[in-house]
């Protein structure tokens, strides 16, 4: 059976519809989002275009997972909200094979609400998981939170303090006024982590971030990439400023404060 519908929103007619299209002109203005929303039923992408439009937010909408990964490359939006029980390829194998190619945060809908398929698909690299049904102001301060988490990590795309200083889309890294080389992967695992900054990022998202599907556990990598990451930022492992592990868990990216 296909997930319920979100419930709360009513379809707007003549001149509230107008009034709420005035709305959201004024309110791109401010911030302009664009969120891809990935669910093949119809009626829930026509119900949550309306919503998040009438917010403010760019909305485009996929049906099925090959148009999203095709979309995120093409469009790179701000965010993705993913249905997980879609034909073909569902949400769950969508959000791993996305995690390569878009920095995007991804919030999760779905009607399963057990915490082990909560937290399979956070592991998978999703930010966040909305169980439906869902009232519309439950989801608009998902999506609210967890672009704001995201703007300083992806809007800026800088980091700077008073030995370190990183910019994300030049690629350049510079620690105590040296300029260090980094190797693709080494950016992309840095990116990962300043991305999720104050979190621990998993093992087993990094390995598929940075490697790809299939390298999941492939953890000495990883250890030896962070080992050469940490001596680049001059970041000891015993008494690290940036980069922090949670033994057999992951890693974090937490850089000292003020």
């Amino acid at each position: 059976m296909k997930n319920p519908a979100p419930v709360g929103l009513e379809y707007k007619t003549g001149k509230a519809r107008r009034d709420a299209a005035l709305h959201a002109t004024e309110t791109n203005a401010k911030h302009k989002d664009l969120i891809l929303l990935v669910d093949d039923d119809p009626v829930v992408c026509q119900v949550l275009q309306v919503l998040l439009e009438d917010e403010g937010y760019r909305v485009m909408h996929a049906t099925n997972g090959a148009d999203c990964l095709q979309m995120a490359r093409n469009h790179r939006p701000d965010l993705i909200l993913l249905d997980i029980l879609m034909p073909g390829k569902d949400g769950r194998v969508v959000c791993r094979e996305l995690r390569p190619i878009s920095n995007a945060p991804i919030i999760m809908m779905s009607a399963i609400s057990g915490d082990q398929e909560k937290v399979g698909r956070l592991n998978d690299g999703a930010d966040d998981y909305i169980t439906k049904p869902f009232s519309n102001a439950e989801l608009l301060a998902r999506v609210r939170a967890v672009l704001r988490r995201m703007h300083p990590a992806q809007r800026t795309r800088m980091y700077r303090d008073d030995s370190l200083a990183i910019d994300f889309d030049a690629h350049v890294l510079m620690v105590n006024g040296e300029t260090i080389a980094l190797s693709p992967r080494e950016w992309r695992l840095l990116e990962y982590l300043h991305r999720h900054q104050g979190r621990t990022v998993p093992r087993e998202a990094l390995l598929r971030h940075a490697w790809g599907k299939g390298y999941e556990r492939a953890y000495s990598y990883l250890k030896v990439f962070i080992s050469t990451l940490r001596h680049k930022l001059q970041d000891p492992a015993r008494h690290p400023r940036y980069i922090f592990t949670a033994y057999e868990m992951g890693y974090r990216f937490d850089p000292p404060k003020g």
